[in-house]
């Protein structure tokens, strides 16, 4: 089993650069624009069939008890498909999200007993075409988010576990009312169980507006928010638990005439004891694809399993176990086994086009 330095040396992904604060793709300049008087209302178009495309970039430095200084990179794109209603009961609609276009840029401390080639390498083969499907409200509040398999590598779960963390970033929960300059709210986040086997994720978010601006370059209107977090990650295993915290200070651009976040720049600090404190960045971009047919993906994909079973000691639900003896329906197959019980379905290569407004 690798130490847990090693480990927090491998993270790879909720990071970035975070000096620009422009709204689009490229540096197109921002101008102040008035709001209406009776406010601007946020909402998220989750029409089935509409594709969202997203670029993530991202930085960190790890500095270790020691002082020693370790910098890396991770980039990649990600295609989210709106499904349409969910019918399992986290509710909400379902999203399905495709990884391509993986690129992480890795560094290990001098000695280390794995190779750092082979981690890259593994890493980029397990994210590569994977999919992923959650659950989202209306309000962008993310509902259901499946857990990594614990039948993966260390490593290799640190690598995907902070891919799927970034796909909350394609949704900031708002509110169901106008907004003005200097409205703000706040959100609670949790993930898991508190107290049992496994991750626990708690923390709080408060959200401010900031004001409206239209980007020249794309004629795309935005509300910019800026985003205080705190959060506690517990990770409890029998030999004892280990708490990591982090604050993170975020600025996003939604397009509320579009209905969809457009863009987000990200700092945070993580301060796992004993180990290192992680500076990290990550800006991503999202782009509304208007098109009648998205570019074609990979013929084959991987599926994050999600557990739904109260006795597999993977599952990060709310039931209780009631065991009945047999064979439990949410175990995990085998490494490079075909899933028995998977989430949401392949993207299709030729996605539908979103519904006419």
């Amino acid at each position: 089993m690798l130490p847990r330095l090693l480990l927090a040396l491998a993270l790879c992904a909720a990071s970035a650069t975070a000096a620009s604060t422009g709204c689009s793709g490229n540096s197109g300049k921002l101008q102040k624009i008035e709001s209406p008087a009776s406010g601007v209302t946020l909402t998220y178009d989750l029409s089935p069939g509409q594709v969202y495309r997203g670029k993530v970039s991202s930085k960190q430095t790890v500095v270790g008890t020691s002082g020693n200084k370790i910098a890396r990179g991770f980039s990649f794109e990600v295609a989210l498909l709106i499904r349409g209603p969910a019918t399992d009961a986290f509710g909400g609609t379902l999203v399905v999200a495709r990884y391509t276009g993986v690129d992480i840029r890795w560094g290990l401390p001098g000695g280390s007993p794995i190779s750092i080639s082979e981690l890259v390498s593994k890493a980029t083969r397990q994210l590569e075409g994977l999919e992923v499907t959650f659950n989202v409200d209306e309000t962008g509040k993310v509902l259901h988010m499946p857990e990594v398999p614990q039948d993966l590598p260390e490593d290799l779960r640190f690598v995907i576990q902070e891919a799927i963390d970034t796909l909350e970033t394609a949704f900031l929960p708002v509110p169901q009312r106008a907004l003005k300059v200097g409205d703000n709210w706040k959100d609670d986040k949790k993930r898991g169980r508190k107290g049992k086997l496994g991750r626990y994720v708690e923390g709080e978010t408060t959200t401010k507006v900031k004001g409206f601006f239209r980007d020249n370059e794309s004629n795309i209107d935005l509300t910019k928010l800026t985003i205080s977090e705190s959060e506690k990650e517990v990770t409890t295993a029998k030999t004892g638990s280990h708490e990591v915290s982090k604050e993170i200070q975020t600025t996003a651009f939604f397009a509320h005439g579009d209905h969809y976040l457009r863009k987000l720049v990200r700092d945070g600090k993580t301060f796992d004891p004993g180990n290192a404190t992680i500076f990290a960045g990550l800006e991503v971009t999202w782009a509304k694809d208007k098109s009648t047919a998205a570019a074609a993906g990979p013929t084959t994909v991987k599926q994050i399993q999600d557990i739904s079973d109260p006795c597999h000691p993977d599952y990060v639900g709310g039931d209780e176990c009631q065991p009945d003896g047999g064979a439990n329906p949410g175990d995990v197959a085998p490494a490079g086994a075909t899933p028995a019980t998977t989430v949401g379905e392949p993207v299709p290569a030729n996605p539908p086009a979103a519904a006419p407004k």
